[in-house]
């Protein structure tokens, strides 16, 4: 019987702690992709990959959006965008710090629709 509630304790255990590092990584849809808060990560996105690869792109609208909170919030953004006058597809993800606000984008790669 000892062995059985044994089992049945560490079994308990695996799924409590996959429930949480599946949770952990989970990201949350963003309810209003016009929100000003979310237009200003997008812009600050684009402006980035403006300054890195010497571009002039402009942000046309935000596709989609999910958010998480893990060492600050991450925003994960599809963005539409008009780049040498040609539409272009872009997902990026931008860390917003929760003690500053500062804002790293942590990546902008392309969409192959």
């Amino acid at each position: 019987m000892k062995g059985q509630t044994l089992a049945l304790s560490l079994s308990l255990l695996f799924i409590a702690i996959t429930v949480v590092a599946i949770d952990a990584d989970s990201w949350a849809p963003i309810k209003d992709l016009k929100d000003k808060h979310v237009l200003e990560i997008a812009e600050f996105a684009v402006s980035e990959h403006n300054k890195l690869v010497k571009s002039d792109a402009v942000l046309e609208r935000i596709i989609k959006g999910e958010s998480q909170v893990e060492d600050g919030t991450d925003y994960r953004l599809g963005l539409a965008v008009k780049e040498r006058r040609a539409d272009e597809k872009y997902q990026t993800v931008v860390n917003e710090n929760s003690e500053n606000l500062e804002k790293t984008v942590e990546s902008f790669v392309p969409i192959n629709s």
